[in-house]
């Protein structure tokens, strides 16, 4: 078999894993936004969107986003099962990372001004920015290198006790659901 017969096959089979966490309604605009999210890696959904040949309006694209109707906790136990099956181990690495990404605007969802650990040249200790942790599965490759691969992200709300710590715990006891039968560092 070819390397792209090959390929193809692996991520045939791989997408079709993570679409049993997806509704059977949303699943075909799913995948094309996926697949528009490989073609473009830039993050920006509009660009995503553009990267295919679009089969349904932009609505139905942005009411699949905005709407909430794919589980993004169902999505993310199955691409934790996903890179189990994929790198096979029994002892499991995970990381959580905190992150700032900087925003113009003054108002939207966990956007306030924060200080910012990172003391990068031309840019000032507070800023505007909305605060994420994130989740990730470290996996050896070969021996001497590692692949990290993000798991789940989290928006910290900027309203009651919610804050890193909180959603840090949150992240790992979601971890349990998808890890059973593994040691985990």
């Amino acid at each position: 078999m070819s390397l792209t017969s090959s390929v193809c096959l692996l991520l045939s089979e791989w997408i079709s894993f993570l679409l049993a966490a997806v509704p059977p309604r949303s699943r075909r605009t799913f995948v094309e936004l996926l697949i528009g999210c490989m073609l473009n890696p830039e993050g920006w959904v509009t660009r995503a969107i553009g990267a295919i040949r679009r089969e349904a309006h932009w609505t139905t694209y942005y009411k699949l986003i905005e709407r909430a109707n794919v589980s993004v906790a169902d999505l993310s136990i199955q691409l934790l099962q996903l890179t189990q099956r994929v790198f096979p181990n029994e002892l499991v690495n995970l990381i959580i990372d905190d992150t700032l990404v900087p925003r113009c605007a003054k108002k939207g969802p966990g956007i306030s001004v924060k200080h910012d650990h990172s003391h990068k040249a031309n840019r000032p200790t507070f800023l505007n920015s909305q605060g994420w942790v994130t989740l990730a599965l470290v996996v050896r490759v070969r021996l001497g290198s590692a692949l990290t691969i993000p798991i789940r992200s989290w928006l910290v709300e900027e309203s009651g006790q919610r804050g890193k710590l909180w959603v840090a715990r949150q992240l790992i006891e979601f971890r349990s659901e998808g890890m059973s039968g593994k040691r985990v560092c």
